[in-house]
Formats: structure tokens, sequence, C-alpha cells
């Protein structure tokens, strides 16, 4: 979800940079064209939607309806939040043992014990992560879509 409101707000603000908007149903037809949008408000909104968006995941607390949604329930977001940062120190280690593994070539020593327990321990965070969403009612089932999607 914070994923995809990351990406909205995005489009959003190149919207505004830009004054071009597509209309899903007609392509052609720019939204912004009419829309008398005058450069202070247009700087406002835009340096809003930049400020939201390097808050990172905090900034969804900023939606009343989401944080009501959220406090009394906090244990799924807390446990996403987890594993993403989880993930998160894995793919740093995974560079750094790459670096290590590399000879002049730059090529991989694909029989690093400490290599591939890495690997391992990312597969099955991120299928612990896709058993949730499954469970949860979500229609993702390949790894790349949950590792690009909630824990992005």
């Amino acid at each position: 979800m914070l994923h995809l409101l990351h990406e909205g707000l995005d489009a959003l603000r190149v919207a505004l940079f830009t004054r071009e908007l597509q209309y899903y149903m007609i392509p052609d037809r720019n939204l912004m064209t009419a829309c008398g949008l005058e450069e202070e408000q247009k700087s406002t909104w835009i340096s809003t939607i930049t400020e939201m968006m390097n808050e990172g995941p905090s900034m969804i607390m900023r939606l009343p309806k989401i944080r009501q949604a959220l406090i009394p329930h906090p244990e799924p977001f807390r446990w996403f939040n987890c594993r993403k940062m989880e993930l998160d120190l894995l793919y740093l280690a995974q560079m750094n043992r790459v670096k290590l593994c590399r000879d002049e070539n730059w090529v991989v020593d694909s029989s690093d014990v400490i290599l591939h327990a890495i690997h391992r321990r990312m597969y099955e965070t991120m299928s612990e992560v896709r058993l949730m969403m499954i469970i949860g009612g979500s229609g993702v089932h390949n790894m790349a879509d949950v590792y690009n999607g909630p824990l992005m």
C-alpha cells in the first residue's frame, strides 16, 4: 500500500510540474489544460508532495482514515515493517558479501556458504510475507511482486 501511495504521489507531482495529466479513458485529453493552477499554488503543492514522499512510511499517518485503521490494529503493519527491515539488512549484507566474493574479473564465487545463507533467508522472509498476503486476501503470487510491492 505504501509503495502504491508513493508511486501515486510521484505521478501527481510530475503532473503538476509538467501540467500534463492524461485522462485514462481518452489519453489525448489533458486534464490540466484548463485547471487555472497558479505558479505559487503549483509550487506549494509540489513541495508538500515532495515533503510527504521524503517522510517515507510515516507519511501514511497523515491520512486520518488510514491512521484510525492502523492505530487500533498496529500488529500487521508492525509485522510487515519488521520483515521489510530484515530484507533491507539482508540486501546490504548480500551486497557486501558479493563484493568480498568477487575475483579480479568481477566473477562472484557462487559456492560461498554465507551468500547462500543470505539468499535462503531472503527467500524465506519473502515467502512468509507472500503467505501473509494470501491469507489477507491478496492475489499476489509472484515473489518479485511481493518484494516490489509491500516490501519496497
